[in-house]
């Protein structure tokens, strides 16, 4: 029997949620081993380079990957000529990075990214075959091919390149040859596993004149993405220094990871699958509730227990010379569900095929991070991650109006979909303060990793006995389902 959508879309999130944890546990222990081998200013150092990179991303996408999963047909001289073009331009930005290396490291104030950014010019061929070959996998569904690749990358570039060349003393280089490997590592795996859905590059302008009507959309929403993601970084950088702009990133670690990990499931499951039933709108309702609620059960338990106890994991993770990072990482941690639940809107909005619909909102996201941020700047990194935090809150407040007029869904069931979170939540928090309490001379690191075995073990049991309610009859029915074998 052919399984249904939810089915499908579950246990993709599932292979993919499933890598993503294991890649996040990988991530903990090599964040916590770099952290004690580099300083600061040389996380900086390596993000400030990723600013220039992910310019050039921009530049290179053309958003060609989300309309190849969303657009309803799909030609092999659609995918040869998505190809052609994102190579094509992906090549242009890595000579534009290459000569204008100097004048980006003038204008950041980070001399050490001349010969940074000529190194990773070399990669953005690789990485607009990387996108397109993920995208037209996630278009077919076949998430189990995708989900272990990151997870494969991510270990060989970190602990086989980034680690050892740490501990000899490469300093930064060793983050940017950590990014060289995990590019290369990925374009490898990834063109493998769609090699049976890969065609030779070529250009058409029939094909491109009807790629182009619905990326020109996620094309046009590109830029404000690009402001909104690295306003922040930038600001920081250059207004503050490295070393303040190495501990933002650091400070953000839990942010970054969960947002990585939500938009690998949204964009390799979630979307494709909301896709397929763009024309249905009590399905799409049900599907962002669902979003939204499981979202909330397993993000904002998490942002209880890193604010109740940020100053013990932030000792326990990058080390005591860190510790100016204890209240940045509170607050960001604390907002962690507002911009996961940002991303779920966006990510319905494409799967309409509607990306402009949101051009608004991400012109005020940026201008608003901006603003907020270069008038915080004088006032240190904790009044910056306090105006990212509001701004966060607010947008979202802007995109569920938006969401509430395009699929006509009630804000009162957005509320109700919180309702359980939001006590799994308060039980949370009590359970982290009734530890610390009781247990006030248990060490940092020990208090913590009991604390988290009793969350973890208390959600599983919550998540077992309310799983039809969380994830619906289909939902839960897939979980208890046996496999069968092969006829």
């Amino acid at each position: 029997m052919r399984e249904s959508l939810t089915t499908r879309t579950l246990k993709g999130a599932a292979w993919i949620g499933g890598a993503s944890v294991a890649g996040l546990v990988l991530r903990v222990i090599s964040v916590a081993v770099l952290a004690r081998l580099l300083t600061p200013h040389e996380y900086g150092v390596f993000a400030a380079a990723l600013i220039a990179m992910d310019f050039a991303t921009m530049i290179y996408g053309m958003g060609l990957a989300p309309t190849l999963v969303q657009r309803k047909e799909v030609r092999s001289d659609h995918v040869a000529t998505a190809f052609f073009s994102a190579i094509v331009m992906a090549v242009l930005a890595g000579v534009g990075i290459w000569y204008a290396a100097p004048l980006i490291a003038e204008v950041l104030q980070v001399p050490e990214l001349t010969q940074i950014l000529k190194v990773l010019a070399w990669l953005t061929p690789l990485g607009a075959f990387s996108v397109l070959s993920e995208a037209l996998l996630a278009r077919h569904m076949l998430v189990k091919k995708v989900a272990v690749r990151p997870l494969f990358s991510f270990t060989i570039s970190t602990f086989l390149v980034a680690i050892p060349m740490a501990w000899y003393g490469f300093g930064y280089w060793s983050l940017v040859a950590m990014q060289a490997a995990d590019v290369i590592v990925s374009a490898v795996t990834l063109g493998l596993a769609a090699r049976t859905l890969l065609v030779r590059p070529s250009f058409s302008r029939r094909a491109f004149s009807e790629l182009w009507r619905l990326s020109l959309g996620f094309t046009l929403n590109q830029p404000f993405v690009y402001l909104s993601q690295n306003a922040d970084r930038f600001i920081i950088g250059r207004v503050l220094g490295t070393a303040t702009l190495g501990i933002y990133t650091r400070a953000s670690f839990v942010a970054t990871q969960a947002t990585t990990l939500f938009g690998n499931i949204a964009r390799l499951s979630v979307f494709p699958a909301m896709a397929r039933v763009q024309d249905d709108k009590e399905r799409l309702r049900s599907a962002l509730l669902k979003a939204f609620s499981v979202l909330a059960l397993l993000t904002l338990p998490v942002s209880a227990f890193c604010v109740i106890f940020s100053e013990e994991i932030v000792d326990l993770l990058l080390g005591p010379k860190w510790h100016t990072a204890v209240v940045p990482f509170a607050i960001l941690s604390g907002v962690l569900y507002f911009s996961l639940a940002w991303r779920s809107c966006a990510t319905l909005f494409q799967a309409l095929g509607h990306p402009t619909w949101v051009t608004g909102v991400l012109i005020c996201r940026a201008g608003a991070l901006i603003a907020g941020i270069w008038w915080a700047a004088p006032h240190g990194l904790t009044a910056i991650c306090v105006v990212v935090a509001v701004v966060m809150a607010l947008m979202l407040g802007i995109m569920l109006v938006i969401v509430k007029h395009a699929i006509d869904l009630p804000l009162r069931r957005v509320a109700r979909a919180h309702f359980q979170p939001l006590v799994a939540t308060a039980a949370a928090s009590g359970l982290c303060l009734a530890v610390r309490a009781l247990l006030p001379e248990l060490p940092g690191p020990a208090l913590v990793i009991l604390t988290l075995l009793l969350l973890l073990s208390s959600s599983v049991a919550f998540v077992f006995f309310n799983q039809e309610r969380i994830l619906g009859f289909d939902g839960a029915l897939t979980l208890h389902r046996p496999q069968k074998g092969k006829r």
